[in-house]
């Protein structure tokens, strides 16, 4: 199984702003945001996530036509606001992602399973608007830039993404970070050559292997 903290590597390395990220931080950023949504998760031990959707009032709806946006498959999202707070899912999508989730050790989904973890990942996005307090703004920014004195900074907003990660895999009792099913996928459609993943979490082994923890 690959570990935790490796999967919370992968989604903050896709961030346009990874690269500005000291390597002596990578652990404030990744140990922050897995101990956020872990945290969060605590607060509903043992609830079931179709109970929290209709105890907090947050529609869900299902989508047949799968969706995508710059070429990602699109699963899920929330749409938040004074009057409604709804999550869209894209059940094909979902679907497709059940299909492809053999890998090496780890249980497969089943429907029920997938719909579970997207539903807990967008109610963590919820929680965050709901008590205002954003995983990505409550940690530290970063220097984007340097000139004649001044600095620009602005946020990591993977750092969310990975909370709610934590989130998901808590709630969930998962075995994993549910981002290494996204990747599986991408595998089992073509979209990502297996021996490409697997080279690529080993390079993000060795970024934390000379990184002292916290």
């Amino acid at each position: 199984m690959i570990d935790d903290r490796i999967l919370a590597l992968y989604e903050l390395s896709q961030d346009m702003l990874f690269h500005k990220i000291p390597a002596g931080r990578l652990n404030y950023y990744i140990d922050g945001s897995l101990a956020a949504g872990e945290a969060a998760a605590r607060q509903f031990s043992g609830c079931d996530i179709f109970d929290l959707y209709r105890q907090y009032g947050i529609v869900v709806d299902y989508r047949t036509n799968r969706s995508s946006s710059f070429g990602v498959t699109l699963r899920g999202q929330a749409v938040m606001g004074e009057k409604e707070c709804r999550v869209e899912l894209y059940t094909d999508s979902i679907r497709a992602l059940v299909e492809h989730s053999n890998y090496d050790g780890l249980p497969e989904l089943n429907y029920d399973r997938a719909l579970r973890i997207h539903l807990s990942h967008e109610f963590f996005h919820f929680w965050e608007y709901k008590t205002g307090t954003s995983v990505t703004e409550q940690l530290d920014s970063v220097e984007t830039i340097r000139l004649f004195g001044l600095s620009r900074k602005a946020k990591i907003n993977r750092c969310g993404e990975v909370a709610a990660h934590a989130f998901a895999k808590r709630l969930l009792g998962l075995p994993c970070l549910p981002n290494l099913y996204d990747y599986i996928y991408l595998i089992g459609t073509g979209r990502m050559a297996r021996g490409a993943f697997e080279s690529r979490i080993e390079t993000l082994t060795e970024i934390l292997a000379p990184v002292k923890a916290i």
